[in-house]
């Protein structure tokens, strides 16, 4: 696949709590990127710049639409949290979006809906724990410091740290550095919290394939989960991320987790 077949494809840029995206419609027109074109568009300085790309792909009587994604480094992803949202806010800019849409994914089925407050809601497949060997991982080597760790799945796997303070970008690039330096390099999002009561936590994400991001959706679920272990209660957790909160609801739909937070389209174009 040469740059000529991606050039001309229509985008919109989107973003949910800072998290951007590109989103190419493809569910009449071919649309098929390699990692290469990926990158390119990826980049912030020559291209459009994102944190994911996400390729709507035709639906079937169950599903308005299947969802591929792609890292800003060509490699594929299994769920975006925020991306979902963010897809939620392009549906209904263009009057797709009806109450319990529902979106096809790599890691399960995703439901779609304004949220009565503000922003959107997706319910997304439940977090689930997860053993390093079931990646063919050994345990983390870590600092004594960070020693109380989860392994959680939503489809993507994210290694969540606690910290006994809010974490700092230094913080982050410390852990992931001595993660990356070993077979841990690159396996899985790795997310930094400081439970700050039993309903908040603040989390910092280096999401594998992206880098640090604003903010990951599927590794708030991951760090709420991490919450609702050591403080159980059906109440949401709000977690806290440099670019906003969300809201993660973990009782409400049995078999899922509800996420709600703000989403938006930023811009449109075509690419060159």
């Amino acid at each position: 696949m040469t740059a000529a077949v991606t050039a001309g494809m229509h985008f919109f840029k989107l973003q949910a709590l800072g998290n951007d995206f590109v989103l190419v419609d493809a569910r009449s027109t071919p649309f098929a990127p390699t990692p290469e074109s990926v990158v390119r568009i990826a980049d912030r300085r020559t291209g459009v710049g994102f944190d994911q790309l996400l390729i709507l792909r035709p639906g079937d009587d169950s599903f308005l639409a299947a969802v591929e994604i792609f890292n800003a480094d060509g490699s594929r992803a299994e769920q975006c949290g925020n991306g979902m949202r963010a897809i939620a806010a392009w549906l209904d800019r263009g009057g797709e979006l009806a109450h319990g849409t529902r979106l096809a994914t790599p890691a399960g089925p995703v439901e779609l809906a304004r949220n009565a407050g503000a922003g959107y809601t997706a319910v997304l497949p439940p977090p689930r724990a997860l053993e390093p060997e079931a990646l063919d991982l050994p345990a983390p080597r870590l600092p004594e410091s960070f020693t109380d760790w989860a392994l959680v799945s939503l489809g993507n796997p994210h290694l969540i740290l606690n910290s006994d303070r809010p974490p700092s970008p230094t913080d982050l690039a410390r852990i992931v550095a001595i993660l990356d330096d070993g077979p841990w390099r690159g396996r899985v999002n790795i997310g930094l919290m400081h439970i700050d009561s039993e309903d908040r936590a603040v989390l910092r994400v280096h999401e594998r394939g992206a880098g640090p991001t604003q903010a990951c959706g599927s590794a708030a679920c991951a760090a709420a989960w991490t919450v609702r272990r050591r403080h159980p209660s059906d109440l949401p957790v709000a977690v806290e991320q440099p670019g906003g909160k969300l809201v993660v609801d973990l009782a409400s739909r049995a078999g899922h987790v509800v996420t709600a937070g703000p989403a938006s389209v930023v811009f449109e174009g075509t690419l060159a």
